[in-house]
């Protein structure tokens, strides 16, 4: 997968997609498995914003069920049970408990009802080839038996619990890596650091037909022009802005959603723990490799998009309403890492403090429809879980108002790159355990495959041209050498915040020891080539973008 700017110039695509984001990135995968002639441009790095801050799930969405939207929510549903057969090395079952006090503000008879549709909904969900994937019904746990299960909740005023499944979604980042690698390995060209500055327009008489856009490497200042059927505006929580270069008020507003997260050592067992708070908002422990992840506050937001940080203040306030409900002895100091994302909401409500409540639904936009501007689509919207029914949409329509072959979508029953494990994940990586067993140690090969499936003999064949590569940087999570010489020659990793927080899991489990950075920037430095003072910089650069 590596950057060429010199093929997007040249050429006219059959779709162009702004935005490397989950959404975009499905989109291309969707049309490049169509046939289509596809490009991809992202002005920071691949999935840097929304795509990487995640909670870690994969879900259905069961607060849907308060807007009694059960369209979203089956569809969210299904889409759960196909990104756990397409993506097997990265999505696991889940299990979460609901633990109800005297003071939890939804009734007993309300969450069940609302669990009893969710199973419903989901009446396909063990569809699956692998039997490990398999989500049981939700049950209904007594006081003593949420106990046994999680001793860490507060005795008092408990009356039970509810249990039930959704998906883990073990490392996002690497699963927006693995839709770009699908659709690069059917013909997609793809760019990170290049910027749509604007629109190209052509007009004849009363028609305006959008035939591209204005470009800018942002690594070297080079502007070009990029020419397509059709362009796909899929750049999240930035589409009106982008829209905004095409006219001064954008068909759509999106109202935006500040959501913070925060890792702690592992407190819990290996259960979520989903919270209702007395003001009837919720806050969730996520059990995440060895650590568990506190998410998430949901606030409006009305900032500069490109500045985006989670205060001391904000942490501290969240820390606060956390030990309300929930007897964990947490503090500021315990914080390993902290991060932000920026949710897109498609609501027609002026009001700002409905973020909370606004669902996830996606908007796709016919610009043709909407205000008579040809080859435009602009996708708003939409939830990590439903990407691929999202680009599935999307590209159905792009394909008509480009009047491209009448090709049907194939994303459903195709799994992405790295997914190719079989049948059972379990026995993929038993059988590559027993096949490399005279070489490499059973550790390396399962913490290859966790994170790259079935491309992990990708970084075999890293490790076979140079065998000091297999030196482990980081010996709380596993990574070696070779994988970043891999995420640069192969992932288009380029700055050091690239491979430490959206090719590696290193950087989201805090800021590693002095020791560990240097090495890894003096790796990744012999591989892009920089001086003393580049990799220096690119320490600094990294530490100034993480933490409170």
């Amino acid at each position: 997968m590596q950057r060429d700017i010199r093929r997007l110039k040249n050429k006219q695509f059959d779709i162009l997609v702004v935005g490397g984001g989950i959404s975009g990135a499905a989109i291309a995968w969707d049309a490049a498995l169509r046939g289509y002639d596809v490009a991809l441009i992202e002005k920071k790095d691949y999935g840097h914003a929304t795509s990487m801050a995640t909670s870690k799930l994969i879900h259905g969405g069961l607060r849907y069920l308060a807007g009694l939207d059960f369209t979203l929510m089956r569809e969210s549903l299904r889409e759960r049970r196909l990104l756990s057969q397409n993506a097997p090395h990265q999505v696991f079952p889940l299990g979460t408990l609901i633990p109800m006090y005297d003071y939890t503000p939804s009734k007993r008879s309300k969450l069940k009802v609302g669990l009893t549709l969710y199973d419903w909904l989901s009446y396909d969900k063990n569809d699956l080839s692998d039997s490990d994937k398999h989500l049981p019904n939700h049950q209904y746990l007594s006081a003593e038996e949420a106990l046994q299960l999680e001793s860490t909740l507060s005795r008092k005023g408990l009356k039970g619990a509810f249990y039930y499944y959704d998906g883990l979604n073990k490392h996002p980042e690497r699963i927006n890596i693995d839709f770009l690698h699908s659709a690069y390995e059917k013909g997609a060209h793809l760019a990170n650091y290049v910027e749509a500055s604007g629109f190209i327009i052509e007009e004849v008489e009363d028609i305006k037909k959008v035939i591209g856009v204005k470009a800018k490497d942002l690594l070297t200042d080079e502007e070009f022009k990029i020419h397509a059927k059709i362009t796909i505006n899929a750049t999240g929580p930035w589409a009106d802005l982008l829209l905004a270069k095409l006219n001064d008020r954008p068909v759509r507003k999106l109202q935006r959603a500040k959501g913070i997260h925060l890792l702690f050592r592992r407190l819990t067992q290996n259960n979520a723990i989903g919270f209702e708070t007395r003001d009837k908002h919720h806050f969730f422990f996520i059990p995440w490799l060895k650590y568990s992840l506190l998410g998430t506050s949901d606030t409006p937001f009305a900032g500069h998009l490109d500045e985006l940080t989670v205060t001391s203040e904000e942490a501290q306030n969240f820390i606060d309403l956390v030990r309300q409900h929930y007897p964990v002895n947490i503090s500021l100091k315990d914080v390993l890492h902290a991060y932000v994302s920026i949710r897109p909401l498609v609501t027609k409500s002026s009001d700002s403090s409905s973020a909370y409540k606004a669902l996830r639904k996606h908007e796709i936009i016919n610009h043709r429809k909407a205000e008579k501007i040809f080859g435009l689509i602009s996708v708003l919207g939409g939830k990590y879980t439903s990407s691929r029914g999202l680009a599935e949409a999307a590209v159905d329509i792009a394909m008509k108002e480009a009047d491209l072959p009448k090709n049907p979508c194939r994303t459903a029953n195709t799994p992405i790159s790295g997914g190719h494990v079989g049948k059972r994940l379990s026995i993929f990586t038993r059988d590559a355990i027993a096949r490399y067993k005279n070489d490499y140690s059973s550790d390396l090969i399962s913490h290859l495959i966790e994170y790259y499936g079935s491309n992990y003999e990708k970084l075999i064949e890293v490790l076979k041209k140079e065998k000091c590569l297999d030196k482990t940087i980081d010996d709380e999570i596993g990574h070696i050498a070779a994988e970043i010489v891999y995420a640069v020659d192969q992932e288009s990793a380029i700055d050091l915040s690239d491979f430490m927080l959206r090719r590696s899991a290193i950087g989201n489990c805090g800021i590693p020891t002095e020791r560990v950075l240097c090495g890894i920037a003096e790796v990744m430095g012999r591989a892009r080539r920089w001086d003393r003072t580049t990799i220096k910089e690119q320490i600094e650069k990294y530490k100034d973008g993480v933490g409170l």
